[in-house]
This record gives C-alpha cells, sequence and structure tokens, in this order.
C-alpha cells in the first residue's frame, strides 16, 4: 500500500471487524477511505460510479459481490484503471471465479485472496501467486501470512 496513494472504497458494516482493518489501511498509509453506501453496495451502476468518480484504488469485498460486479464491468467494457488492488475475503472464493478474475484484469490489477478469522485477525494470511500454482479446483487457498 506503499507503492501508490490509497484511495479505499470502504463497503462493510461499521461494526464489522473488516471496517477497523480499512480504517487501519487507509490511515497508515495517509490515505482515504470512501464509505459507500449500503444500497449502492448491490447496484452495479451506482457501485461503478463510486470508484470511478473517487478514482478507488484498492477494492476488497466478498467473491459473492467482487465476481458478478466484475462481471459486470466486463460486459460493460467499464474503466478500471485507477484500481491497483483488488481483494477477496470474508468467505471463500472458488477456483474458476478466482481464475477468471486473474485471467480478465490481472494484467492491470495486483489480485489476491485474503483469509482470517475474526477472532484471530482481519486478513491474516492471504494468496497472490502465479495463475499456474493455483490447483485445477476448489477454493483458493488461504495462502501465507501477511509480513
Amino acid at each position: 500500500l506503499n507503492q501508490f496513494p490509497v484511495r479505499l472504497l470502504q463497503l462493510a458494516s461499521f461494526s464489522f471487524d473488516v471496517f477497523v482493518g480499512d480504517i487501519a489501511r487507509a490511515l497508515y498509509n495517509g490515505g482515504t477511505m470512501v464509505i459507500c453506501p449500503k444500497n449502492d453496495r448491490i447496484d452495479p451502476s451506482r457501485l461503478y460510479g463510486w470508484i470511478r468518480d473517487y478514482q478507488i484504488t484498492v477494492f476488497e469485498s466478498t467473491p459473492a459481490l467482487i465476481v458478478p460486479f466484475m462481471q459486470h464491468v466486463h460486459e460493460h467494457g467499464l474503466d478500471m484503471s485507477s484500481l491497483e488492488l483488488l481483494i477477496t475475503s470474508s468467505d471463500s472464493c472458488s477456483v474458476t471465479d478466482y481464475r477468471v478474475l486473474q485471467e480478465r484484469f490481472g494484467a492491470d490489477i495486483r489480485i489476491m485472496n485474503s483469509y482470517g478469522v475474526t477472532e484471530a485477525a482481519i486478513d491474516s494470511s492471504f494468496y497472490d501467486e502465479e495463475l499456474s500454482k493455483l490447483p485445477s479446483s476448489g477454493n483458493v487457498p488461504i495462502g501465507q501470512a501477511w509480513l
């Protein structure tokens, strides 16, 4: 996060542990945290508007939100050039979905899968490997500990 300006799109409820992690990521790096209204999170066009208008560089959410949203981006040829880091987290991500994300967007956006149980830490491990190392089926591995 020290390689680019952090403009993080915040989607989690303020009562969820991910909210605390987002605050830390933004503040620790002198960045900006843009809080997206609840109703805009589930509308791909409005969600894209937040990313475009605020030039979001960091976007983290569940695969259940990211995968269909990025499908919408792909189908409509939307500009995601501001986005530097896309993180799937808070739930398991299928290898199939992760592979599609990497193949479509991985050349321009760093995509990683993050894992961390609330009781231990927020995003305590991550998977950020070449596609050739991705298992052929199942879910994306939880990867290695954050350093």
